[in-house]
């Protein structure tokens, strides 16, 4: 401004003087004055389009920081987001990118024109320089939100591997002590005539010869299988029967019912399968 002035001062010097507004100096100082007129209108214009571009700029910067505060505050939480979240949380990070980029153009725009032979403009160097340190301070904070989100879906992932690797041994474990219980609780027995069981090689013996029990050769296939918690009676339709197989004495008892057939009760299920599985009884 203080060229204005001087300007000024001069003009006026020689205006004072007979018929100076005829002067060929006091045309060629009018054009200067007019000619820096223009330039400080297009300086202080430039400069207003700057403070609207910074201003603008700074408005988005504290929307990227209120994004990345709901970001880091989901990120933080223990187990999995919802798809609600999620939503929200991919949201922010498209917005933060897309901000990000509108700035980095507006504000390479304002690295261009900035100028330091312009006194107006160059006192918004400390401003534009601001605004450059805190895009590469947001740029940052995205990649390390990013991989801190990432880090949480990885730790989830896993954690949810875990869990589904532990369903299915927990899942066969259950198998196997279904399968155990089971076979603890099975037996078999097989009720029929001496001939019948002597055929099945149940029963050795004959004319002469005593009556056994051929344990290691008798065919299991022609037992019947139960479960010794279910089944404490078996009708035995005959009339007259005789237990080979060996069980504790008192576990066990023939009941005669009112058609005179037996039923073979068991009164002691625990202590009368504790010496063997196989039930063989002898009917005639």
């Amino acid at each position: 401004m203080k060229k204005f002035g001087i300007l000024f001062f001069v003009m006026g010097v020689i205006a004072s003087c007979t018929n100076v507004k005829e002067s060929k100096e006091y045309r060629d100082l009018q054009a200067q004055r007019d000619s820096l007129l223009l330039q400080s209108a297009g300086i202080e214009a430039e400069a207003a389009e700057m403070m609207s571009v910074i201003s603008e700029v700074e408005e988005n910067f504290a929307k990227i920081r209120e994004a990345e505060k709901y970001i880091s505050t989901q990120s933080a939480q223990d187990g999995e987001m919802n798809q609600a979240t999620r939503d929200r949380v991919n949201d922010n990070f498209r917005m933060i990118n897309e901000i990000l980029q509108r700035n980095r153009n507006q504000l390479n725009e304002l690295n261009r024109k900035y100028t330091g032979n312009n006194k107006e403009i160059a006192s918004l160097k400390n401003t534009i320089d601001r605004l450059n340190k805190e895009m590469q301070e947001s740029s940052s904070r995205l990649v390390e939100l990013q991989e801190q989100l990432a880090r949480k879906d990885e730790q989830i992932a896993k954690l949810s591997q875990d869990i589904e690797t532990m369903a299915v041994e927990v899942e066969q474990q259950s198998a196997t002590i279904l399968e155990q219980d089971k076979s603890l609780h099975t037996a078999f027995y097989v009720f029929g005539s001496s001939a019948e069981l002597k055929e099945q090689k149940i029963l050795s013996g004959g004319f002469l010869q005593q009556t056994r029990v051929l344990q290691d050769t008798f065919n299991r296939d022609y037992f019947l299988k139960i479960d010794i918690r279910e089944v404490t009676e078996i009708p035995l339709y005959a009339q007259k029967g005789k237990l080979w197989s060996t069980h504790p004495e008192g576990t066990y008892e023939f009941v005669k019912g009112s058609d005179k057939n037996l039923t073979f009760t068991i009164t002691d299920t625990q202590r009368f399968w504790s010496l063997t599985k196989y039930l063989i009884i002898e009917v005639n």
